[in-house]
């Protein structure tokens, strides 16, 4: 404005001392008059000039940039609800697990499987050394057959009443005896070789070939395949929202596997310590490499809650340690004055979160702002 002024006023007067002089010649006036014109002319052209600067600088009637007001991104609060993928830790658990004996003490001769493989019903798994009870089986074959001659000779003698009953017998008794001393060793023999109980898959082999292994002492381990499920352990503050029958996304990062499932059941105590509670998953298909004890990222999808105001998660800031968001008051298509209004949150994902207080539905919030925000300030939008 003092430059405005200077120029407006040096104009004037210019033109006051034009007028002012003492002339009684028409030269002079028409001269004066011309140097008028040419005076108006000029300032007609430094008024334009003004105006031009002034709309460049965006402050009328200052020659000084005025501060423009901050740029803001604005999102609509919303009424809805939340839905967020549930992230737990799992591991693969089986319901029928078996350790496996042998009945008989012997030398391990033959282990036919090793850890993760898949068998079936009656496979032999293992085998110990036989050759003894062999020997003494073929030895008391021999035994019994002469004992069944012997036998069938009384008992025709017995019959023709050549012979005492006692002698007859006592043939019997013995013939008996040795067949029951086949049928021993015979058991013993099977008894030897380690069996799959049910199809399933090897989990362990404890011993070696060519250890001593003593009867009862573990050998292998079974777990029955078709019975493997996952076990997750979830927080207290999902009860209620984790449900049976849910259908959720079992990810084993260790053998590149995604599979489907389904929660089976939902445990109905808190664990002390932890503050979980056990759920139970069924999974539609177990992929080949999966063993128990595997662990895998169980993912929950729409553990839903009751409908608040969600806002983008980038609303949200903090003053003086507590969540507060700007909220935009329009004064017209683009521009409103921001209120920083603080917040209660509840449950957030990656992208959003809940407003249980302090917003309401279809208020603006400031989710990016080109400067720092102050209540009360004028915005652009």
């Amino acid at each position: 404005m003092e430059s405005r002024t200077f120029l407006l006023g040096g104009c004037l007067v210019a033109v006051a001392c034009a007028f002012g002089a003492c002339s009684s010649s028409s030269g002079e006036m028409d001269a004066k008059r011309r140097r008028l014109e040419e005076l108006r002319r000029e300032l007609a052209q430094v008024q334009q000039e003004i105006a031009r600067l002034e709309a460049e600088l965006g402050a009328p009637g200052s020659q000084e940039a005025q501060p423009r007001d901050p740029s803001v991104v604005v999102e609509t609060a919303r009424q809805g609800v939340l839905q967020r993928t549930l992230e737990v830790q799992g591991s693969v658990e089986s319901r029928t697990t078996v350790t496996l004996s042998a009945k008989v003490g012997g030398t391990v001769v033959a282990v036919h499987v090793q850890p993760g493989q898949r068998v079936r019903q009656g496979q032999v798994l293992l085998e110990l050394d036989t050759e003894v009870l062999r020997r003494t089986l073929a030895e008391v074959e021999v035994q019994r057959e002469l004992a069944r001659t012997l036998y069938e000779k009384y008992k025709r003698a017995w019959e023709a009443q050549a012979v005492a009953e006692v002698q007859y017998l006592n043939a019997r008794q013995q013939w008996e005896a040795l067949e029951r001393r086949v049928a021993t060793l015979q058991e013993q023999i099977a008894q030897s070789r380690i069996v799959a109980p049910f199809s399933g898959i090897v989990d362990n082999v404890m011993v070696k070939h060519g250890e001593f292994l003593a009867p009862g002492i573990p050998a292998l381990r079974l777990v029955n395949g078709s019975s493997l499920y996952v076990a997750a352990d979830v927080s207290e503050a999902y009860v209620g929202a984790v449900k049976p029958g849910m259908s959720v996304e079992l990810v084993f990062s260790e053998t590149a596997d995604t599979v489907r499932g389904r929660i089976r059941s939902v445990g109905q105590s808190i664990e002390v310590r932890t503050r979980t509670f056990r759920i139970e998953i069924v999974p539609e298909r177990i992929p080949a490499a999966v063993r128990p004890g595997l662990h895998c990222q169980v993912r929950i999808p729409d553990v839903n809650r009751p409908q608040t105001v969600i806002v983008p998660l980038a609303a949200v800031q903090q003053h003086n340690g507590a969540p507060v968001v700007f909220v935009v008051e329009r004064r017209d298509a683009h521009q409103g004055i921001v209120r920083q209004r603080p917040v209660r949150l509840g449950a957030l994902t990656p992208e959003a979160v809940e407003i249980l207080a302090g917003l309401q539905p279809e208020e603006l919030v400031v989710v990016r702002s080109s400067s720092q925000l102050r209540d009360g300030m004028r915005v652009r939008f």
